[in-house]
């Protein structure tokens, strides 16, 4: 009898042991289940994260600021030019920089030229996207180039002559040699009044290379070299007060009065010049364009001489 309790005891040991075990295994299952979802879980939130990071990177790479580059000529005083500390001032300088602060997303980036031929050579290149430098909208110039709808400023022409001739009008000068680039808009205003005039002598009319400076030209035509120029009274006004040529003089009104815009490499898209233009419009609604051009020029030319733009037709 003894014998058969301990048996049944063994029994009982048995199989309690093989409970226990079987719960053990059961909870260490469990856990390693619990564990593997726990793992799978931190992987989808790493991976979860590490997307919107990327989501985030690219977002930011959309909204990164797109730098325009601008072409000015550096010796175009009052437009454009350095002055005595270094700086590159003018009205081109003021005009563009605050049309770009009115701009989200976009800056510019001043290029210096010494003359518009190399200016025009880089823009069409596209070495600079765009220019500023008291261009017209010309024939040719719209065929090659694009520009903004809003100009930015209106630009009187004088006549300088030595005070012995006192040229004041485009009649005065028939038989006379005036020197321009091959696509600037005063040529074609020119070659529009030899048309138009044809019982007078025509205007003639040379190509130049636009390496000769304003200050240069005055120069030659204070000794005799050149007999007439059309300049800016802004500019003659300023260089005069370097060069002081006291045998010159500037006729008493405008000979021919133009309109100037922002000229841009063909390649800028269309959305990106419309931008610019709306910041123009505001500019010279709110009066600012007035403002920029009485502070370099000395007049509102806006308002002086907005109504005597000259036709080509």
């Amino acid at each position: 009898m003894k014998r058969n309790k301990i048996s049944r005891l063994s029994r009982r040991l048995a199989a309690l042991t093989l409970s226990l075990l079987f719960v053990l295994s059961g909870c260490s299952s469990a856990d390693s289940s619990e564990e593997a979802s726990t793992t799978a879980a931190a992987s989808s939130a790493d991976t979860a994260a590490v997307t919107e990071t990327a989501d985030d990177t690219e977002a930011a790479s959309d909204t990164e600021t797109v730098v325009l580059r601008c072409g000015v000529k550096q010796a175009h005083t009052p437009y454009s030019y350095v002055d005595e500390s270094g700086e590159l001032v003018g009205l081109e300088e003021d005009v563009v920089t605050e049309a770009f602060n009115r701009i989200e997303g976009y800056e510019v980036e001043f290029v210096q030229f010494d003359a518009s031929p190399s200016l025009f050579s880089a823009l069409q290149t596209g070495s600079i996207d765009f220019a500023s430098g008291q261009y017209a909208k010309s024939s040719e110039r719209r065929e090659i180039y694009k520009f903004a709808e809003q100009f930015y400023a209106v630009s009187p022409y004088y006549l300088v002559s030595r005070e012995e001739d006192s040229f004041q009008t485009l009649e005065d000068i028939a038989g006379e040699t005036l020197e321009f680039a091959s696509t600037a808009y005063e040529k074609e205003v020119i070659e529009a009044f030899n048309a138009a005039n044809p019982d007078l002598e025509d205007i003639v009319i040379v190509d130049t290379s636009g390496d000769t400076t304003n200050a240069d030209q005055l120069q030659q035509l204070s000794i005799g070299q050149r007999n007439v120029l059309l300049l800016f009274k802004s500019s003659y006004d300023t260089l005069q007060a370097e060069l002081n040529l006291d045998n010159l003089v500037l006729s008493d009104e405008p000979a021919l009065v133009e309109d100037v815009y922002q000229v841009f490499n063909s390649s800028v898209d269309d959305a990106v010049i419309e931008l610019f233009n709306d910041a123009l419009v505001s500019m010279y609604e709110d009066g600012t364009l007035s403002e920029i051009t009485v502070k370099w020029c000395g007049e509102d030319t806006i308002s002086l001489y907005g109504d005597q733009i000259s036709p080509i037709e």
